[in-house]
């Protein structure tokens, strides 16, 4: 059982929290959802521009395009959706690994199916619900702007009229998507330890944020800095690990083939595989090492906002640790492997009953047949 504070000394508890293959494997997921996004995104850029997604020049044109061409309101739509649709798909699939880490925070549970639906779904759409109010003042301030197209006095007098009335919405919709902002990190765990519905993970987060925002704003500056120490601890782990690697190759002669290989992990790799099969083996292999410190940092940072949450709500309503008030009933349908071991087992003995005692049936049946006589009646 972990010894915790219930302060800011809790926070580097994340770093030991990642040390999970499942947390892991489950970050790798969602990181595996942000690559497939970005690689979709510059496919159909360099496409544009007729030029391959694989090559440096097709994804350098990709973003030029980006970048260089003004902004209109469909390529701000476009981008708008892109976003909503990643970050929907990326705190889906990142929300067991909160639910694990709480779990494994309040009770030192790991068994548990951290992967419940509905509480995921919770945490995905809970910020998009959150930009909803913001939206709408949005809507309204392009009617107001409408008004702008009245010509003369009119149409002056009518914007300068108005014009407060649209400020009061747009401040309070800025306030709001401020707040939401910065609140969307607590939005996730609330969602996954919480699990009531959908406001309470959407207000509780919000909440905490304006009644104890230096606090808040604290709490992440040691996150990052938990974040940013695994980092230089990851990235020297493995430059250690590869340098060794590059060390032993060229130790038996294979120093060309450790540069070809690094070349092959940077830009400067031709990428193919025909006469550079273990340069490009290893390259990838290299690529790969990275993608699992990167899963593994996510992991570390999942944590962090976990933690977070914990504290907060520690600090604004007294809540310790150790209380995860999802509704068990919801969870009734998402068994442990050691209750489904159970249940198994209970079924195994209930047929084994079940059999004995139609076996002890045969056999009552057997003697009553065998004293009846078989011979002819006499006439």
């Amino acid at each position: 059982m972990r010894m915790l504070r219930h302060d800011v000394r809790d926070i580097p508890t994340a770093f030991g929290l990642a040390f999970d293959l499942q947390r892991v494997t489950q970050a790798g997921a969602a990181l595996s959802w942000t690559l497939l996004v970005t690689m979709g995104v510059f496919t159909l850029l360099a496409w544009r521009i007729d030029g391959s997604w694989l090559s440096v020049g097709g994804v350098f044109g990709a973003w030029q395009l980006v970048v260089d061409q003004p902004w209109t309101p469909t390529k701000a739509l476009v981008a708008v959706f892109v976003l909503g649709g990643w970050w929907t798909g990326f705190a889906y699939l990142c929300a067991p690994v909160q639910r694990s880490a709480a779990m494994d925070i309040a009770r030192d549970e790991r068994d548990r199916n951290p992967n419940i639906p509905f509480l995921s779904r919770q945490a995905a759409f809970v910020p998009a619900i959150a930009m909803i109010p913001p939206a709408l003042c949005f809507l309204l301030l392009l009617l107001w702007s409408l008004l702008t197209y009245i010509p003369g006095a009119t149409g002056g007098v009518l914007v300068g009229i108005t014009l407060p009335l649209a400020l009061v919405l747009v401040v309070f919709g800025a306030s709001f998507m401020v707040v939401a902002i910065a609140a969307a990190p607590m939005m996730g765990p609330a969602a996954t330890i919480e699990g009531r519905d959908y406001l309470e993970a959407l207000s509780r987060a919000m909440s905490y944020v304006m009644q104890r925002p230096g606090r808040y704003f604290a709490y992440w500056a040691a996150k990052i800095g938990v974040v940013a120490a695994s980092l230089l601890v990851g990235g020297l782990v493995l430059g250690v690990a590869w340098g060794m690697v590059c060390g032993a190759m060229w130790m038996v002669g294979q120093g060309d083939l450790a540069m070809a290989a690094m070349r092959e992990a940077t830009i400067q790799g031709t990428g193919r595989f025909e006469g550079n099969e273990a340069a490009l083996t290893i390259g990838m292999v290299f690529w790969a090492t990275v993608f699992l410190l990167v899963s593994w940092l996510m992991v570390v940072g999942l944590s962090s906002d976990v933690l977070i949450y914990l504290l907060m709500r520690y600090r604004v309503d007294g809540v310790t640790f150790d209380k995860i008030t999802v509704a068990e009933e919801e969870l009734k349908k998402f068994k442990t492997a050691t209750e489904t071991a159970e249940e198994a087992e209970e079924a195994r003995k209930r047929f084994d009953d079940q059999q004995e005692k139609q076996q002890a049936g045969q056999k009552l049946e057997k003697p009553e047949s065998e004293a009846q006589p078989t011979g002819a009646e006499p006439g």
